[in-house]
């Protein structure tokens, strides 16, 4: 079977994983400006094809480097290219390939499902898979650390507060009560959006990945939650393999 190389590409770190045989056999992790990492695992293994899947513009010289080390094209998810799901956002062009790449990865688990994608990164977003295969859309809100740093830069006294540590159910302090709004807060807008599209749809499966979902995991009072951090490079692989994930039905539990 082909051998792939995935690239996430986000605000703040590069992730990078080589998937054989439709399993993750080696990754690769560097910040926004340092991604020696993912041009050494470009070189390390005999890929045939590659996609990047970025959310940032300033992502050339990283695409330059790994191209230029790849015996294959380093191609990049748009909204053009052809998916095993129909996408009804409106303006497909500003929907943010991150969000193409999980939906397809969770599709590809649970096809036939109406499934909601919660990706836990710089900014949150929520997106609803119907069970025909449609992307509806979702939701975009602040991240935890972009929460707390607005709260910070916004206000005259608020001091900055790092998102992990304590988190109690009511704050006792500045510090706890502000990590309280912005942790709790993100779970909570989690679970009120599952649970809103679960009256309205009744069953509904909710993934979370993202480099912020350990944090918020804890909080969620959502059941049957799947957290799943391979969830972008799942769906990369399924794209560059330009085929329909497996189609047979699976028990879609709420």
């Amino acid at each position: 079977m082909a051998t792939h190389l995935c690239i996430d590409c986000g605000n703040t770190r590069v992730k990078a994983a080589i998937v054989d045989g439709g399993h993750i056999v080696s990754r690769a992790a560097g910040t926004a400006d340092d991604w020696q990492a993912v041009t050494a695992l470009a070189t390390g293994w005999r890929v045939d094809a590659a996609l990047l899947v970025s959310t940032t513009d300033a992502d050339a010289a990283l695409a330059d480097a790994v191209a230029a080390v790849l015996p294959c094209e380093l191609e990049r998810l748009t909204a053009a290219r052809p998916l095993p799901l129909r996408v009804a956002y409106r303006t497909p062009h500003t929907l943010g390939p991150d969000r193409l790449a999980t939906a397809v990865g969770a599709w590809a688990e649970y096809p036939g499902c109406n499934l909601l994608v919660a990706d836990a990164g710089t900014a949150i977003t929520i997106d609803l898979l119907l069970a025909d295969g449609t992307l509806a859309g979702g939701s975009i809100s602040p991240g935890v650390a972009m929460r707390l740093r607005a709260m910070h830069e916004h206000t005259s006294r608020l001091p900055l507060v790092e998102a992990g540590g304590e988190v109690p159910l009511v704050g006792y302090d500045t510090t706890t009560a502000l990590r309280c709004g912005a942790v709790l807060g993100a779970a909570a807008e989690i679970d009120a959006q599952t649970a809103r599209l679960k009256s309205t749809l009744g069953q509904l499966k909710l993934f979370v990945t993202g480099g912020d979902a350990q944090l918020l995991l804890p909080h969620l009072l959502t059941q049957g939650v799947t957290h799943d951090p391979d969830l972008l490079f799942k769906g990369a692989n399924v794209i560059l393999e330009n085929r329909e994930p497996h189609c047979e039905m699976v028990a879609c539990n709420s």
